[in-house]
Order: structure tokens, then C-alpha cells, then sequence
């Protein structure tokens, strides 16, 4: 028990000049910086830097993003941030036909489908009845492939 009173108010004294002593030096610190920067020549401050804007007429495309053209007609989007408004380009979007990565099988009622992964070769089957969006186009491109041309 007097262990641990022993212990508090050595930790209540250390705290408590641990304030003085700590502002103590701060002082000293910045009046030998003040000193310093009297005796050299004042640098010009850095220009502040252009606070981008969200222009009027931007059109709000998704929460919190807007799209407007410059002067020269190059799109740019607005997005607003914690650290204020960011300008960028755009990314261009892939165009990629639906199935391209999918490998179709026709197995009569059945279409065998095979799509490498970063994990491996991905199978599964389905039947014609039951093809998704991507499978119909993979199947599609397929069949028109083992179809013969005719020719007249």
C-alpha cells in the first residue's frame, strides 16, 4: 500500500515538472530561431497554391463527381474530397465484346465453358436454355466459327 502511494506521487511530480520544463526549452528554442531569422534577409513567402473549383454548368454525374469541358473541350471530372476539390482526366473504358475470355464447348444439350483465373482454368457447364449475357455471346461466336460459309 505505501508502495503504491510512493509510486503516485513520484508519477504526480514527474508530470507535474515535465510541464515547465518542456515549455521552458520550447521558449529558448524559438527565441534562438527568432534571433536567427533577424539577422538574415526575409525570403519571399511561396505563392499559395490554385484552390481548384468546381466550374458552374458542371453536370453532377455520381454523388459527389462532376463533368465539365475546358476551354479547349477536353472533358475533366470534379470530385470533391476531405482535402478539397480534385480535378482529373477521365480513364478511357475497355471496350470488350462480352465473352471474350470464355472458351464455349458445345456438348449437344450442354455448353462447357472454360475461363483462365489468376488461381487457374475456371469450367463449368450449363445448359443452352440457362446462358447468361457473356456465356450466349461465347457460345455464339462459337458456333458461328465451326459453321461452313456457303459459298454460291
Amino acid at each position: 500500500m505505501c508502495l503504491t502511494k510512493t509510486f503516485l506521487s513520484i508519477l504526480v511530480l514527474a508530470c507535474g515538472l515535465a510541464g515547465p520544463l518542456h515549455s521552458q526549452v520550447s521558449r529558448q528554442t524559438a527565441s534562438k530561431t527568432a534571433k536567427k531569422a533577424g539577422k538574415g534577409e526575409a525570403k519571399p513567402a511561396a505563392p499559395a497554391p490554385k484552390s481548384t473549383t468546381i466550374p458552374a454548368g458542371a453536370k453532377e454525374i455520381e454523388p459527389g463527381i462532376w463533368s465539365h469541358p475546358d476551354d479547349k473541350g477536353k472533358v475533366w471530372l470534379y470530385r470533391r474530397t476531405p482535402f478539397g476539390i480534385a480535378k482529373y482526366e477521365p480513364e478511357p473504358e475497355e471496350e470488350t465484346a462480352p465473352g471474350i475470355d470464355l472458351v464455349a464447348i458445345d456438348e449437344g444439350e450442354m455448353v462447357r465453358f472454360e475461363r483462365r483465373t489468376p488461381f487457374g482454368v475456371s469450367r463449368w457447364q450449363k445448359k443452352k436454355s440457362e446462358l447468361t449475357v457473356d456465356e450466349l455471346a461465347a457460345y455464339k461466336r462459337v458456333s458461328s466459327a465451326s459453321k461452313p460459309s456457303v459459298k454460291e
